[in-house]
């Protein structure tokens, strides 16, 4: 399955039990609670949290001057939300739905995913976040629209074809290969994307997507494009596409790739900075990619 492709910063988060936890949200430096709710992630996430922990969160959701702080207790609640006692669920659900009109985009986009947790068959906010003026709030929401199984071969295509932000498009293009009602018209979409689309992680997805999707136009097009792509990425997994498709192991094609990188196109690269134009450039824990939350360990 697609991941949210965040960083994850739980790596750092400390090793305390829920009480001294909870006691450190008070905290004046805003390090501290910081650290705090990043341990009380993996608490959730672990077995959820005591409805008394579960308010504190909700109230630096709302309130705390560090969007850092904020985007954290998000995700914490998130987590928790699903297994807490009626009241405690409330304040964690209340909370998020308003972390989703919070003036930084990272808290917004993290709330998107606590969103799609703790209410997995309420598309609504999900599909308003769809409208976000932040290219990440929008790719999340893609994500957890897709992962609900509220999304669309429509909708998907719609996005590869007209939403700015790279990272929208990825997965747009990952996810549509689940969403393929009509093949044909998918693979059509797809090719158009490997071949032209100026954002090398774009066109690899893409290309795993027509691997999957395994008809015979959508190996010609891995053939002629994928493996011919300016980007070594982008033919490794065109490589691996039609090894898939063909259902081989890759070693078994006779195809040798050039494994010297073309420059930029990838996450974080000047020339995919400069094409999205002005955003939050590296999030919280210097993350280039997105947020800095345990999506990525957590799928």
């Amino acid at each position: 399955m697609t991941e949210y492709a965040n960083r994850s910063a739980r790596g750092r988060a400390p090793d305390d039990d829920e009480s001294t936890l909870r006691s450190r949200l008070e905290a004046d430096r805003e390090r501290d609670r910081r650290r705090a709710a990043l341990g009380l992630i993996d608490l959730a996430d672990e077995g959820g949290l005591a409805p008394a922990t579960i308010e504190r969160l909700a109230e630096l959701a709302a309130e705390d001057g560090s969007e850092d702080v904020r985007q954290f207790a998000v995700e914490a609640l998130g987590l928790a939300a699903s297994a807490a006692e009626s009241a405690a669920k409330d304040a964690a659900s209340e909370a998020i739905r308003s972390a989703l009109a919070d003036d930084r985009e990272w808290v917004r986009a993290e709330a998107v995913v606590a969103q799609s947790r703790a209410a997995p068959g309420n598309e609504t906010p999900l599909r308003a976040a769809l409208e976000d003026d932040s290219g990440w709030v929008r790719r999340n929401a893609v994500i957890a629209l897709s992962k609900t199984g509220a999304s669309s071969q429509e909708e998907l295509i719609d996005r590869i074809k007209n939403d700015p932000h790279s990272g929208v498009r990825e997965y747009a293009a990952d996810y549509l290969r689940e969403y393929a009602d009509d093949v044909s018209e998918s693979v059509r979409i797809l090719a158009a994307v490997l071949a032209r689309d100026p954002a090398a992680f774009v066109r690899a997805k893409a290309a795993t997507s027509l691997g999957e999707l395994g008809t015979e136009r959508a190996e010609a097009v891995l053939e002629r494009h994928g493996l011919n792509d300016r980007s070594d990425d982008v033919r490794r997994s065109a490589k691996q596409a039609l090894a898939t498709a063909r259902g081989v192991d890759p070693d078994q094609l006779d195809i040798e790739l050039d494994d010297e990188a073309a420059p930029g196109g990838g996450p974080g690269s000047r020339r995919e900075r400069d094409r999205q134009g002005p955003g939050p450039g590296r999030g919280p824990a210097n993350s280039i990619d997105g947020l800095t939350q345990g999506q990525r360990d957590r799928r």
